[in-house]
């Protein structure tokens, strides 16, 4: 499977909540981690001069490990009930993720002069939105940004599509398509 295929399912996983009755997530989030990060070990051995490699790598390690220390349902709820500057600080390492990896591949399909690259950006931008919106709507207490936050859950899903849209392409990791006889 293509590495942009991989970090789409892996995400798609992150982002659907199905909670059982006993509190559990029918999709947990560190399997979707694992998935992205094999998406990512994909991508960095097709393309070895990918720029951000690490920070990638380290942003979704930490993903992984924030959301494994919050896949039991007791840790869920307190979370759920705490302090909302907790709940952005827990989603921030999956946030930094997304908007490193948009900006890699804006950057990658930059460099081989491919349509599509405008697209990442677009998602980047939402993404950051989505970081910086909960900060003055808690901290400055910017009441009138209710809701703006919900541009960054909007952006993860077009990272998805984008994932699907060009995970076929050279450029995203594919290796070069060869046309059948």
């Amino acid at each position: 499977m293509k590495p942009l295929y991989w970090m789409a399912v892996g995400l798609v996983f992150v982002l659907l909540e199905g909670r059982t009755e006993s509190g559990w997530d029918i999709y947990p989030d560190p399997l979707g981690w694992l998935f992205v990060l094999v998406g990512l070990h994909g991508l960095a051995r097709a393309a070895p001069g990918l720029p951000l490699r690490m920070t990638l790598w380290y942003l979704g390690a930490l993903a992984l490990f924030v959301s494994a220390a919050l896949v039991a349902p007791d840790a869920r709820a307190w979370l759920d009930d705490a302090d909302p500057a907790l709940v952005w600080a827990a989603d921030l390492p999956a946030l930094a993720f997304q908007v490193a990896l948009c900006h890699v591949l804006a950057d990658q399909a930059r460099r081989a002069k491919a349509r599509g690259g405008a697209w990442w950006r677009v998602a980047q931008a939402g993404l950051l939105v989505g970081i910086v919106a909960p900060v003055l709507y808690f901290g400055a207490d910017w009441t009138w940004l209710e809701g703006v936050g919900n541009i960054g859950y909007a952006a993860a899903l077009l990272v998805v599509l984008l994932c699907l849209v060009f995970g076929a392409r050279s450029w995203a990791g594919a290796g070069e398509v060869t046309a059948r006889t």
